[in-house]
């Protein structure tokens, strides 16, 4: 049996496969593809190394493609593999890959309305910048909000492109509401799937109420503002930085008693809220999981030394590259305290060099940790390689 988790180089973004079944047969799953050039660098030659192993003269499926949330640093390299997919068909090519199922909650699918003026006319290839030029009063977002609104057009190009290669979106779930697209949400029964091959995915966030929350929140100020004609009263939705973490898909994926969960760029509380919601906490409101791939690069403004509490794992995985300061000291700090008195654990980073002084800084808190007697294994992705793998069943050598 395999249960492999694969992280790819993915720069300052999230890109990862999940390797799973029989090992004669096993099957794929893909989340997140990482910002610009990870898709033509990393994630296409990844797949067609899989693919000459597994179907060399057929398509390789891909069980799922799931996009956690529609920022650019998780979806670029998503929107190229579908976007060849797409080309490739007009030109009635042979595929080289046949995705089974794609998985993505669009900004404009969770409000459940793009109608906005300006807004709805943004291009498919928006950017935050684009986005303050059309939409001057937006301006004043964080740029992580705005990255989120900017890719409406984002949403609607994967949707086209899904629709003509007869890829089913977001099933099995249902429209949350009346003229609404079906969204990957939990507290459904649909968030409980069994994926076959023995594989089971239980999505913990974002959940119905909340998704309902925000969609009755944008519709009021769409009114405002189309009564008004002042587009800025939407700011006022999004200084809480909602539609960046409702939009992240947080998933625990199990197989023959072994679990990782895969949480996107979402905030430590709506996580541990959502193991809450499923029962999966134990009487001290704490979990342990074979894998857990750590919020948003290891911000420090995603976790807190509680999550690291009532979360443990044997491994933490880290995909970042230094920009934006990602990973923090403060997160490896916060794993690091929270396991004191247990080395038995491994921290895994996709990368060791990068921006703003990385390998420095990830120099540093290792020599402090040996410093402090600590024996935990801090593993790197061979600067050669594409990934780097954590089999937690049948090793992989492919």
């Amino acid at each position: 049996m395999i249960f492999t988790l694969e992280a790819l180089q993915a720069l300052n973004g999230d890109c990862l496969i999940l390797h799973y079944g029989p090992t004669d047969d096993p099957k794929f799953i893909v989340i997140d593809g990482g910002p610009d050039h990870v898709y033509e660098q990393y994630l296409g030659p990844r797949l067609a190394e899989i693919r000459d192993k597994w179907a060399r003269d057929d398509a390789l499926a891909l069980s799922m493609v799931m996009v956690s949330h529609m920022d650019g640093d998780h979806v670029t390299g998503v929107l190229s593999l579908i976007e060849e997919l797409s080309r490739t068909a007009s030109d009635h090519g042979p595929r080289e890959f046949d995705v089974e199922h794609l998985w993505f909650n669009a900004f404009d699918d969770i409000v459940g309305n793009d109608d906005l003026p300006r807004l709805s006319g943004l291009a498919p290839s928006a950017t935050v910048a684009d986005l303050a030029r059309v939409v001057p009063e937006l301006s004043s977002l964080e740029n992580h909000v705005a990255a989120v609104i900017a890719t409406t057009g984002q949403g609607r190009r994967l949707r086209d492109d899904a629709r003509r290669l007869h890829i089913p979106v977001n099933e099995p779930f249902d429209p949350p509401g009346p003229d609404m697209r079906p969204l990957v949400r939990a507290d459904v029964a649909e968030s409980d799937a069994d994926w076959g091959d023995g594989l089971t995915i239980r999505v913990l966030h974002p959940d119905h109420q909340r998704l309902k929350e925000m969609r009755t929140k944008w519709d009021n100020d769409l009114k405002k503002a189309k009564r008004t004609g002042d587009d800025s009263i939407i700011i006022a939705a999004y200084k809480d930085k909602s539609p960046f973490n409702l939009a992240s898909i947080v998933v625990l994926v199990e197989l023959a008693g072994k679990r990782i969960l895969l949480t996107g760029d979402a905030r430590g509380d709506d996580i541990v809220k959502g193991l809450r919601r499923a029962d999966l906490m134990d009487e001290d409101d704490q979990i342990h999981v074979d894998i857990l791939k750590i919020p948003h690069h290891g911000s420090n403004r995603n976790v807190s030394p509680e999550f690291f509490k009532q979360v443990t794992a044997d491994h933490y995985v880290i995909s970042g590259n230094g920009e934006n300061d990602n990973p923090d000291r403060d997160t490896l700090n916060w794993i690091s305290t929270a396991r004191q008195g247990d080395d038995d654990f491994s921290l895994h980073l996709t990368n060791r060099e990068g921006k703003k002084d990385l390998e420095k800084e990830l120099d540093d808190f290792i020599k402090d940790e040996k410093a402090d007697g600590r024996t935990y294994r801090i593993r790197f992705r061979n600067k050669n390689a594409l990934s780097l793998k954590i089999d937690l069943k049948h090793e992989i050598d492919y």
